[in-house]
């Protein structure tokens, strides 16, 4: 008989110990920390399974104390990670009595481990499964006050969970099992307490909870996935309504950006065909002189130069930037872009240019077509920004863009400089300050700057001037097409 139980019992232990192992494993994944519990609880169970069944098959007192030690320290941690897990399916989580439920557990343990809460001297008939009487220490009475009072945290966790059960159906036979399992380990308690020598239960009953409170814990378990996947498939749908807008808006910007662009190019290349017209007209009459002609002939050069730069500033923005791969000499793509920016002659009335590359700068990988545009770009904003004289002051200096070595050439001009305002949207397309201008100068040099894994930073105040830095990195970092 004694053998049969015994086996039995290890059994038990197994199970429970494969339970605390599985859920703990389901907290790693899920960090929800009823699964934590209730991986302490059974694996706590397991321990006190275990020492039962030691204590079964002792024969002497010196050999049950050991195993008594053992089946204590595991019935005390269950009892804390019990009331742990109660409130926590119950949802109903007091820190307090939970702190204090483990302080009492854990010094209950400590006692156990120490031999505290057994008498030697004084033995018992207990685990008497063959009727023959087996020696087994009794409790001390710190024993007795410490079980005691163990079972009050976890008397009060019952009572919280049978209030649950009010609203939550599915939790009933979990507060029916948690009843159960606190009443048999009572009876258990105040048995060895009084020296009853009848048979103790709470070794043999201990697997119904554990197994009890995993189907609760399944059931919680597929009740979340089912609601994960209706606010996945909720989540989907809404999904696609946003993908409609989104592309609803996406239209709704197309067009706002074509009646922008229309208006832009009305405008700039309304003024223009008026003063061709106007000059042709004036041509046509025969007793124009020389001198008038000549000017005509130039205001004609000068509007379709204006409506050319137009045209390709269009094309430039509207294009993908693609950039070809290469070297480009920096220095000297930035002296040719002065050079063409100022029409070919360093002489500007009223405008000084320096020029400040004589530090050593190596080649920069990019295409040496879109960085000449882009530069000559930033030098004609900065000539127009000081209509009435002044200085562009070009230098040039290492930096970084990222972890990539980068070179920065810096663009400062004198000229009235840009407010929070302006300087917030001078990137913008179609964004200009100037009467005439398409206001893409700087958002074709920011496209351009970012193709090749670069930026542009703008550093103006309004009265001091503007500093435009434009950023390339020096090895090959040329993007997709922007």
């Amino acid at each position: 008989m004694t053998s049969l139980v015994t086996a039995s019992l290890f059994a038990f232990a197994g199970v429970s110990a494969y339970v605390a192992i599985y859920y703990g494993a389901l907290y790693a994944l899920r960090r929800q920390r009823e699964y934590v519990a209730f991986a302490g609880f059974s694996g706590a169970l397991a321990v006190a399974i275990l020492g039962t069944a030691f204590s079964a098959t002792a024969t002497s007192v010196a050999d049950a104390i050991p195993a008594q030690q053992i089946q204590f320290i595991g019935l005390f941690a269950a009892g804390g990670c019990f009331v742990e897990f109660l409130l926590h399916i119950a949802e109903r989580v007091d820190r307090r009595v939970i702190r204090a439920t483990y302080t009492l557990a854990g010094f209950g343990m400590g006692a156990a481990a120490a031999g505290l809460l057994f008498d030697p001297a004084y033995a018992e008939a207990s685990y008497d499964f063959s009727l023959e009487g087996r020696a087994i220490a009794s409790f001390t009475p710190l024993g007795v006050m410490v079980a005691t009072g163990l079972v009050v945290p976890c008397a009060y966790g019952v009572l919280i969970l049978f209030r649950r059960t009010r609203g939550q159906r599915e939790l009933r036979g979990a507060a029916i099992l948690s009843a159960v399992s606190l009443s048999v380990a009572a009876y258990d308690l105040v048995e060895h307490v009084l020296d009853l020598r009848t048979f103790q239960f709470a070794a043999h009953v201990a697997l119904l909870p554990v197994l009890g409170f995993s189907y609760v814990l399944i059931g919680r378990f597929t009740r979340i996935d089912a609601q994960l996947a209706e606010r996945t498939a909720a989540l989907a749908q809404s999904y696609d309504h946003l993908r409609l807008a989104q592309e609803e808006l996406v239209k709704t910007e197309q067009l706002a950006a074509i009646g922008e662009l229309s208006a832009v190019i009305a405008h700039e290349v309304r003024n223009p065909l008026a003063i061709i017209k106007n000059a042709v007209g004036g041509l046509r009459r025969r007793e124009l002189a020389p001198d008038d002609t000549e000017t005509l002939l130039g205001i004609l050069d000068e509007e379709t130069d204006r409506l050319n730069r137009l045209v390709n500033d269009l094309l430039a923005y509207a294009r993908p930037i693609a950039p070809e791969p290469g070297f480009v000499d920096l220095r000297t793509l930035v002296m040719h872009a002065v050079e063409l920016a100022a029409g070919g002659n360093r002489d500007i009335p009223n405008i000084e240019i320096e020029l400040d590359l004589e530090r050593e700068v190596d080649r920069v990988a990019g295409d040496e077509a879109l960085l000449r545009h882009a530069l000559i770009n930033i030098v004609d904003n900065a000539l127009q920004a000081m209509p009435d004289g002044g200085t562009l002051s070009i230098t040039c200096r290492n930096t970084g863009v990222g972890n990539r070595a980068a070179v920065a050439v810096d663009f400062h001009d004198t000229g009235e400089g840009m407010d929070t305002m302006v300087r917030t949207r001078a990137r913008d397309p179609f964004f200009t300050t100037r009467q005439t201008g398409t206001g893409l100068g700087l958002a074709i040099v920011d496209r351009v700057a970012r193709a090749h894994g670069g930026r542009v930073e703008i550093d103006s105040r309004h009265g001091q001037g503007t500093t435009v830095s434009f950023i390339v990195p020096r090895d090959r970092a040329i993007l997709p097409p922007s």
